[in-house]
């Protein structure tokens, strides 16, 4: 039935499937806990889906994939139909990121991405994150960190500088999704190697911005102790940085009031 609702929203979606159902907005809104006002408005995209956990719940209640709902391949599984577009694809771009087969090679074949250009990419994965299309996001990832490390190993100088910041983005987005999905040990890997990328380029907003996902990631897989440790260290690093610190760098200082436990 994919096919026959790609064009329309994702409440558009949930409206078509519960109606497919023969169920009310009463019934699904209770199914999932939520208001039928609520429900009323999602349908209507007055409210936003961007939380993948509320998408699998209606998922579950309408009783259709999650992929059905997002209007893209499964995010966990590999098929033949999904290819290199899922979860799995992304995990062999992570963990093995220096033979991204055949994702590297093909980078390698052509002259590298210009920065101007890597940035754009950079900036539509983010647009697709925000506007809730994780399939794109997931699908998007592999081939662009193979693009990024292709850049960073390419250019020298202060272009090889500002490859590096673009290179920790990139792994930043990769630990953003993953995070979302529920690979909370892949997030994990990918927000430490992206830390460590704009380290090395000196971007402190890129730093700042992956020490807060570095936190998420260890909060998702219940490490709290290290988690608060991170936040506490994090601050004082950045603290340490006011006296030169741009306004846009302290717009994304991470919080230091993490709940935990």
């Amino acid at each position: 039935m994919r096919g026959m609702t790609d064009h329309l929203t994702i409440g558009e979606r949930v409206a078509w499937y519960r109606r497919r159902r023969g169920m009310s907005q009463e019934v699904l809104a209770g199914l999932v806990g939520r208001t039928v006002d609520w429900l009323s408005k999602v349908e209507n995209d007055r409210i936003d889906l961007d939380r993948l956990s509320v998408i699998k719940s209606l998922a579950v209640a309408l009783d259709v994939a999650l992929g059905d709902l997002l209007a893209e391949p499964s995010l966990l599984d590999w098929s033949p139909d999904s290819g290199d577009r899922t979860v799995p694809a992304l995990r062999a771009a992570i963990t093995d990121y220096r033979q991204l087969t055949p994702l590297a090679a093909l980078a390698q074949a052509h002259e590298p991405p210009s920065l101007t250009e890597l940035r754009s990419e950079i900036a539509d994965v983010w647009h697709a994150y925000q506007a809730s299309r994780y399939g794109l996001v997931v699908r998007r990832l592999p081939a662009l960190l193979a693009e990024a490390h292709h850049a960073a190993g390419a250019y020298q100088g202060d272009q090889h500088t500002q490859a590096l910041s673009l290179l920790g983005q990139t792994y930043h987005a990769a630990a953003t999704i993953l995070v979302k999905v529920g690979e909370t040990d892949l997030a994990w890997i990918a927000a430490e190697r992206g830390l460590t990328y704009a380290q090395n380029s000196g971007d402190q907003i890129v730093v700042a911005s992956l020490l807060r996902s570095v936190t998420h990631a260890l909060l998702s897989n219940g490490r709290y102790d290290a988690a608060s440790q991170l936040t506490n260290d994090a601050a004082g690093l950045l603290q340490s940085d006011l006296s030169q610190a741009s306004p846009e760098l302290l717009s994304v200082k991470p919080r230091v009031s993490w709940r935990v436990g």
